[in-house]
């Protein structure tokens, strides 16, 4: 089992709340603990790590890791604070290092004491970061929320083996876990990994045990851009190649056409379909930071809003 995808995720995040408050996307205060060296990245600073990243052939893919937690924030929040029908849990399907459960503000509305979360990972993915929390509880400033959700039961963790364990009867038996209720389900980084035929299994589960209106919050990877050809773009291949070093090759891809289908054929319907570029004139551009060079818009992975129909 390898995390280095998890905790490259969590350096991004890191990264990102380095900045001055005025220049943050989101503010991540546990992400320090989830991988090591984060010292020295806090000794660099945002300028020099950036110059680095580019110096790789990466530039803008830390913009499009942040850009994509912006975006899931926002869209989780949207759902929560919904005046019509706010989602009552959140299903963090492959949760790596994710703060969610305990940075995100789900008091809107007055939400927030029945809202609970359950993150769903390997286990020994979460016995490495229920360990790194504990560890946060107990040392960081900000780390009383941690166990104060923890021990109120609105944050829970879901061990699967998912080539063995079935995931509708781990959640279905989960303490806290409440069947046909109004949800919001993530799988932010997922699908490149795992076969589409998985992700479809995962789909088809999931809207077996939430009710429909849910709210499914996905992303994969542009095949065109990304799987396919000699013309990937440099940026773009060195990601793909750093994935398949590291044991975690990306595997599945899809176009936005053959996505809304495939969503279609599980019990979605696709309400939008968004890339980094379609941010930067938005989230970057009101924190200062809007990217100017087309080839920092990598625009290799997709955002999707979808809903999980009648």
């Amino acid at each position: 089992m390898s995390d280095s995808t998890a905790q490259g995720v969590a350096k991004v995040r890191h990264w990102e709340s380095l900045f001055p408050p005025d220049k943050q996307l989101y503010n991540d205060p546990f992400a320090y603990k989830m991988f090591p060296g984060s010292f020295f990245q806090r000794w660099m600073g945002t300028k020099t790590i950036d110059i680095l990243y580019r110096f790789m052939g990466l530039g803008g893919f830390s913009e499009m890791i942040s850009v994509r937690t912006k975006w899931l924030d926002t869209e989780v929040l949207r759902a929560v604070e919904s005046e019509t029908s706010p989602a009552k849990q959140l299903v963090i399907l492959g949760a790596g290092y994710d703060t969610r459960g305990f940075r995100l503000d789900f008091c809107s509305r007055g939400n927030e004491d029945d809202f609970t979360v359950f993150e769903v990972d390997q286990p020994a993915v979460q016995e490495k970061k229920v360990s790194n929390l504990s560890w946060l509880s107990k040392n960081d400033a900000n780390g009383k929320v941690i166990q104060e959700r923890i021990n109120a039961k609105k944050v829970h963790f879901v061990p699967i083996d998912f080539n063995k364990d079935d995931l509708r009867e781990k959640l279905e038996s989960h303490e806290g876990f409440r069947k046909s209720t109004r949800s919001i389900i993530t799988m932010e980084g997922v699908t490149q990994y795992i076969p589409k035929e998985a992700t479809a299994d995962t789909l088809q589960k999931i809207r077996s045990l939430v009710s429909p209106g849910s709210t499914l919050l996905i992303t994969y990877v542009d095949e065109n851009r990304c799987l396919r050809g000699d013309d990937i773009p440099c940026q773009i291949g060195k990601v793909v190649s750093m994935a398949r070093l590291v044991g975690e090759p990306w595997i599945s891809g899809w176009d936005t056409i053959s996505f809304a289908a495939f969503l279609e054929e599980n019990g979605y319907e696709t309400v939008s379909d968004t890339t980094q570029g379609d941010y930067n004139g938005t989230y970057l551009k009101d924190a200062g930071r809007m990217l100017k060079n087309e080839n920092d818009l990598l625009n290799m992975e997709r955002f999707v809003v979808a809903r999980i129909r009648d």
